[in-house]
């Protein structure tokens, strides 16, 4: 495979009962897999069984923050890969869980409660790392190896083409946005993937987050950027509720993917008072964007 499939597992929230919650699997070109977000439930194993994804692929599990609808699923997850790992043929590699400092107790608590003893050595063991990102760097990075291994990420300068380690196959970056109200630790994610010819790609998501014009400095010229957009404000919605609460409409979307000079702008997570109306938020970004607008819907694969 010479592409990066971008596959979205759930593109709506906990509000929406007619979409998946949110989940996004990343299809390296060697079949290896990063999932930011797990969804709320069993959607994001389903999804990628249902797909031909394997689980037992994923090397990374990238959260963006603790809310339900993106990490409900973990505990899922995880004991998924665990089983299906015992397959005859089927990877037994590393897993790395990457979440906000202070969220990683509690979550790694929560898989623990619903599923006692899953970190044991008699289940995942050591092949499972939690890595706490912490919200105080502006950056935090994790290159993922060619042998399997991940190692901190030398380099993550902001501006300027990603130059992963020799070696890494993707290098993973985070960076602390504002979210919730109260707000609660959450953050952007980065992926940068080196392809087989050399060139790389680069996929940055903004994870749940109020207007965040400086979004572009954590993935500069992505080739797709993968934005929530809760509300739109052509149908009437609150501009200054959906930000109180730390989410974005369709045109703070947009804004973010011109000043990050974007190639294609993916609206995700998609507002419960609007799934059904995809060209009104397509209509509303293109005020202010110009490059390709996708509203994927559930299971629906983007090639990068």
């Amino acid at each position: 495979m010479d592409t990066v499939r971008v596959t979205f597992l759930g593109t709506g929230s906990i509000a929406d009962m007619t979409r998946r919650c949110a989940s996004t699997a990343v299809t390296l070109p060697g079949g290896d897999v990063i999932l930011v977000d797990t969804g709320a439930g069993q959607e994001a194993m389903f999804g990628m069984r249902q797909l031909g994804i394997d689980p037992c692929r994923v090397r990374a599990i990238v959260l963006t923050h603790q809310h339900l609808d993106h990490a409900g699923g973990l505990p899922f997850v995880v004991t998924g890969i665990r089983f299906m790992s015992l397959a005859p043929g089927a990877s037994r590699g590393r897993i790395e869980i990457c979440a906000p400092a202070p969220a990683v107790d509690g979550l790694r608590g929560m898989c623990e409660t619903l599923y006692p003893g899953i970190f044991g050595p008699w289940c995942l063991g050591d092949r499972a790392t939690w890595h706490a990102c912490d919200p105080w760097q502006y950056l935090w990075g994790l290159d993922l190896m060619e042998d399997g291994t991940a190692a901190r990420a030398l380099d993550l300068a902001p501006t300027g083409p990603a130059v992963p380690r020799p070696g890494a196959i993707a290098t993973i970056a985070t960076m602390a946005v504002s979210h919730g109200a109260p707000p609660l630790p959450a953050q952007a994610v980065r992926i940068d993937v080196a392809m087989p010819d050399g060139s790389m790609r680069r996929i940055t998501f903004s994870g749940d987050s109020g207007p965040n014009l400086e979004l572009g400095r954590v993935g500069p010229e992505p080739d797709l950027l993968v934005h929530e957009a809760s509300s739109v404000e052509a149908l009437g919605h609150d501009v200054d509720a959906t930000s109180t609460i730390g989410h974005a409409t369709a045109a703070t979307a947009a804004r973010v993917a011109t000043r990050a000079k974007a190639r294609r702008l993916a609206l995700h997570h998609l507002g419960s008072s609007w799934s059904n109306r995809p060209e009104a938020a397509r209509d509303e970004a293109a005020r202010h964007f110009a490059g390709e607008i996708l509203v994927p819907s559930d299971l629906d694969t983007v090639e990068v």
